[in-house]
């Protein structure tokens, strides 16, 4: 009997304790509880997905913009930029297709104007009046016609040697740059070039640069008294024409749309990111798309090859001549294009490599550990940065961060941005990186560099053993 009530009382001891325990937990239960109760609602999955929507809303505007706005920006610098414009058109009179447009209508204009066969028949037939024997006449006559055509050949001849000629060049591309220029201070309202647009539509012949001329070459040619001549402001207006008011306002909205719309794509593009719970994923996004937007673009360049060259009447403009300038205007609107399709798909890698994904943490992991192991072996051979590395190692950030800086402002201020510039930036941007990596010395590596001098191993040991 007293063995049996002495197992009974272990029985009645864990019976309390179960007891106690789950008297605990119902307290913890209900403390948790209250909490909940009084903790504010969790953030709804509706705002959540507001949100994704107008990032998705703010990068698919950007996105739709960025087309529009290289090609207003390719116009733009087309059509207020001097230089630009030279050099697009310039090559245009070394072309062969334009270069036998530009013969055949120069002969064609020479004999409009001189008559060939009036002028062989006037000479063969006062030659016939100098006594001349029948058989001579008659020599003379067959001689005609070989004449007349000797003479257009020497013309077309002629005309072929000065329009291939690199004088025939140089000459093109200034009168393509004084004509541009007149052209800009005219839809600019500058009232002190040749040629002016006046705010009702007139157009106007500035002749003072002209009379300044005309007296710099009457002083040239020995006439000194001509530099009394004072100068002289007055436009005679030679037209007028609302054509011409639309003319100047639409280059006004020209020169700011090619301007403002780049800067509203890249902005709305930011925006989107920026407002998205998953900017990394969303930066992916952003940059495929403006790359698969920009491809649809130079795409849509071969396209509309095809129909301005289907399009042009062959009477204006053979179809060899409308490739040929069709092919010389468009390159830098295509380089553009590639560029900035170049530029999205580089951020969208970036972006990929950066962000928290399983394949960007493996590659990154692995260039650490790489250069860890090349570091390490360097030190081993006695190779080593030094304070300069653990500097490096202080400021890493703030060199990533500058060469991504340095990275955006080659895209951003360089002019043609160009595949090639866009290449070496990347380039030279990841070997920076990389050679960051490679150089700096983390804090560890100075550690174990330096515990053997502080605390050699013999030392250690004998100090454990005294210890």
């Amino acid at each position: 009997m007293e063995q049996s009530a002495d197992a009974a009382e272990p029985i009645d001891a864990s019976s309390e304790n179960a007891a106690r325990e789950i008297a605990r937990l119902s307290a913890e239960n209900e403390r948790l509880r209250e909490q909940l109760v009084a903790a504010p609602p969790a953030p709804r999955r509706e705002h959540h997905r507001g949100r994704a929507f107008l990032a998705a809303l703010l990068v698919a505007v950007g996105v739709l913009l960025a087309p529009t706005a290289v090609i207003a920006a390719w116009t733009k610098t087309e059509v207020t930029d001097t230089d630009r414009f030279v050099a697009t058109f310039a090559p245009l009179a070394s072309d062969p297709a334009v270069q036998a447009i530009l013969v055949n209508e120069i002969v064609t204009q020479i004999d409009t104007r001189v008559d060939v066969n009036a002028l062989a028949g006037d000479l063969f037939d006062s030659l016939a009046t100098l006594n001349l024997s029948p058989r001579a006449v008659a020599a003379l006559q067959l001689l005609k016609a070989p004449a007349v055509q000797g003479v257009e050949s020497l013309i077309r001849t002629t005309t072929e040697k000065v329009v291939t000629s690199q004088g025939f060049a140089d000459v093109w591309a200034q009168s393509l740059r004084v004509s541009h220029t007149q052209l800009l201070a005219a839809l600019q309202g500058d009232t002190s070039g040749a040629v002016t647009i006046g705010p009702n539509g007139q157009l106007g012949i500035q002749i003072g640069p002209i009379i300044d001329t005309v007296k710099t070459q009457l002083v040239a040619n020995g006439f000194t008294l001509a530099a009394n001549i004072p100068s002289i402001q007055r436009t005679i207006v030679v037209a007028q024409s609302d054509a011409l008011v639309r003319a100047r306002t639409g280059y006004t909205v020209l020169n700011t749309l090619g301007f403002v719309l780049p800067i509203v794509a890249l902005a709305f593009l930011a925006a989107g990111v920026l407002t998205a719970r998953r900017r990394a994923r969303t930066l992916i996004f952003a940059g495929s798309f403006l790359a698969a937007m920009m491809a649809i673009l130079a795409s849509g360049l071969y396209v509309g090859r095809i129909i301005f060259v289907n399009t042009v009447s062959p009477a204006y403009l053979p179809l060899d001549a409308a490739q040929s300038f069709y092919d010389t205007v468009t390159p830098y609107l295509y380089s553009t294009a590639l560029s900035v399709g170049l530029v999205g798909f580089g951020v969208a890698v970036v972006a990929y490599l950066a962000g928290p994904f399983s394949g960007g943490r493996n590659l990154r992991r692995a260039t650490v550990h790489g250069a860890d192991l090349a570091r390490t072996a360097a030190e081993r051979g006695g190779v080593t940065t030094g304070r300069f590395g653990s500097w490096l190692f202080g400021v890493q950030r703030v060199i990533r961060v500058a060469v991504v800086v340095v990275a955006a402002a080659v895209i951003v201020f360089v002019r043609p941005l160009t595949p090639a510039v866009i290449g070496w930036t990347v380039l030279i941007s990841v070997v920076v990186v990389l050679l960051l990596e490679l150089l700096m010395r983390p804090e560890s590596a100075e550690t174990t560099a330096t515990e053997p001098e502080l605390a050699p191993a013999g030392t250690q040991a004998s100090a454990s053993d005294t210890d």
